[in-house]
């Protein structure tokens, strides 16, 4: 009963990229910190309808897409990469704000501003597919 449950939370471990400690050796880590990432690929599909959730899930987004913008800082050979996420991740960070509170001059309507961020989380998503296997 232990090793199953021990083998689940590894599982889930591996798969959310949890902090690890004592398994540096492990398939996937960065062979030093103990941080732990799953080579997968950010999910931005079907986002919610409502500003809020939206944002909400925007934010998720971009707190993953931050996780591997500070592996990338510490590869010398990868600054370039980064620099590009972080641009992409500020940019989106601008727009976001607009889409359930737009200035009262804005010349863009709410659904030309949702297809603005989603075109920005394209660009972040083929950024950070790219980006993964650098950061190993």
């Amino acid at each position: 009963m232990k090793s199953t449950i021990v083998k689940i939370i590894l599982s889930v471990a591996i798969v959310w990229g949890c902090l690890l400690p004592g398994f540096d050796n492990m398939p996937g880590s960065d062979g030093g910190s103990g941080i732990v990432f799953a080579a997968d690929s950010l999910n931005i599909e079907g986002l919610s309808g409502d500003p809020r959730q939206y944002r909400s899930q925007v934010g998720q987004i971009l707190t993953k897409a931050d996780s591997l913008i500070k592996k990338l800082k510490a590869n010398p050979s990868a600054q370039t990469i980064a620099l590009d996420l972080m641009q992409t991740r500020d940019n989106i960070l601008r727009e976001i704000v607009k889409i359930d509170g737009a200035p009262g001059d804005a010349k863009w309507t709410a659904q030309e501003m949702r297809e603005s961020v989603q075109a920005m989380l394209k660009l972040l998503k083929e950024q950070y597919d790219k980006a993964v296997g650098t950061a190993g």
